[in-house]
């Protein structure tokens, strides 16, 4: 065949669709294990967040306790708060596969969880709670006998005391005067956080905003979309941020990076979900590859402008006192480049919420659903609902992540300097 047969009819049949089916063929066909293995991961991670979300058990709330009161002791106190949360893992770990968290309780005093039981209104001992209250305690020791974090532990611990107490006793008490006692503890939390992220201003919308989504009836469709938008905004900050940091150090990468990610912005969304049906069939799983895909360029982008942003005369400095280019940048790049980077991080996260219809399309249930049920049965009652709850959502998230942005270091300094 000569260049002139196959050049007529002009312009010739390119078959690049055919091509990409065939590409997708031959990875679904090689890689399946791989692809088993994402989907399953993304599926237990949604499923998990989202079961915290809608129906917080005392475990849960007790290690996270336990985890904010480490994250504070970790850096002063390295060695034995490492080795306490070592030792607690390791129980994790033999509770999943051996039993052994029920083992041990089982060998000790039953008088020991008699209270716990009552109080969490139990007919069994759990043994992954007593595996993180005994975290929590060893944690809240270590912060006393080193005389450090003290405020924290003790607002922790109190407020997680003030948790279960509230949830566990004092809204079974109430059933008359709270409809859904879970769902207002959750919000009750979420609010907290928002007070300590943000002010009580975000606070006290948050619990006007989200008791409306508790009233309309769509509070765990909300932390299903919750759950796949956080998930995916996940997946894609952590892949987002180290391409981002790999364009700001070499201009190859970033010739290259650059006309990729004006491809994935530009490319319809809804085309991504035809390789993530095909790879991961039905369900959240597609959604949130698809979701990642299309949230991930602003990731990308801010954090190389970000860096690339900085004084060169900083970057010079480290370097003249012989600090090492890991060390410049978590110590000088990054720090500077913090707010940028959440700005990166922000838009993620709306993107990532502006996808929640199209992942209700292929089965991904939450808000998505519930739009996509109102569209195509022409009833504007449950659209509307879901469409509000997707608003308060929104706004709810994208303060939270713009208070932690205006108080990052660099934005105190910048205030600072100007004022």
């Amino acid at each position: 065949m000569n260049a002139y047969t196959w050049l007529t009819p002009f312009p010739p049949r390119l078959p690049i669709g055919d091509a990409f089916e065939a590409f997708n063929r031959w990875l679904k066909s090689n890689f399946a294990p791989v692809f088993d293995v994402i989907g399953d991961t993304i599926s237990w991670l949604v499923n998990l967040l989202s079961s915290f979300l809608t129906e917080p058990q005392a475990a849960q709330l007790t290690f996270i306790a336990a985890g904010i009161i480490a994250a504070a002791l970790v850096r002063p106190h390295r060695l034995p708060t490492l080795i306490t949360t070592g030792v607690v893992l390791a129980l994790y770990i033999g509770q999943w596969l051996f039993g052994l968290g029920n083992l041990i309780v089982n060998q000790l005093p039953a008088p020991l969880f008699l209270w716990a039981m009552g109080l969490f209104g139990q007919d069994y001992v759990d043994a992954n709670l007593v595996i993180a209250l005994g975290f929590l305690i060893a944690l809240v020791v270590i912060a006393a006998v080193k005389q450090t974090a003290l405020r924290r532990a003790a607002v922790v611990g109190g407020g997680w005391l003030a948790v279960i107490l509230l949830g566990w006793l004092a809204f079974p008490a109430v059933p008359d005067l709270i409809a859904d006692s879970t769902a207002m503890l959750m919000v009750l939390l979420l609010s907290a956080l928002a007070l300590v992220v943000a002010g009580w201003k975000l606070s006290l919308f948050s619990v006007i905003a989200l008791t409306v989504i508790v009233g309309i009836g769509q509070w765990e469709n909300a932390m299903s979309t919750l759950s796949l938008v956080l998930v995916a905004s996940l997946i894609a900050v952590v892949i987002a941020i180290p391409i981002g940091i790999l364009a700001a150090y070499n201009a190859v990468v970033s010739r290259i990076v650059k006309p990729v990610l004006d491809l994935m912005q530009t490319m319809p969304a809804f085309v991504y979900l035809i390789p993530a049906i095909f790879f991961f069939s039905l369900g959240a799983v597609p959604g949130v590859v698809a979701t990642v895909i299309f949230a991930m360029p602003p990731g990308v982008r801010l954090t190389e402008l970000g860096i690339r942003q900085i004084d060169k005369e900083l970057v010079e400095a480290g370097e003249a006192f012989g600090a090492p280019t890991g060390k410049i940048l978590t110590g000088i790049q990054l720090p500077l480049a913090l707010s940028t980077i959440m700005a990166g991080v922000n838009q993620v996260i709306m993107l990532g919420l502006s996808m929640v219809v199209i992942a209700g399309m292929v089965g991904a249930g939450g808000l998505g659903s519930q739009v996509y049920q109102g569209i195509s049965r022409n009833d504007g009652a449950l659209g509307f609902e879901g469409g509000i709850a997707v608003v308060i959502l929104a706004v709810f998230l994208d303060r939270l992540t713009a208070a932690i942005t205006s108080n990052s270091p660099q934005a105190r300094a910048e205030r600072s300097a100007a004022s």
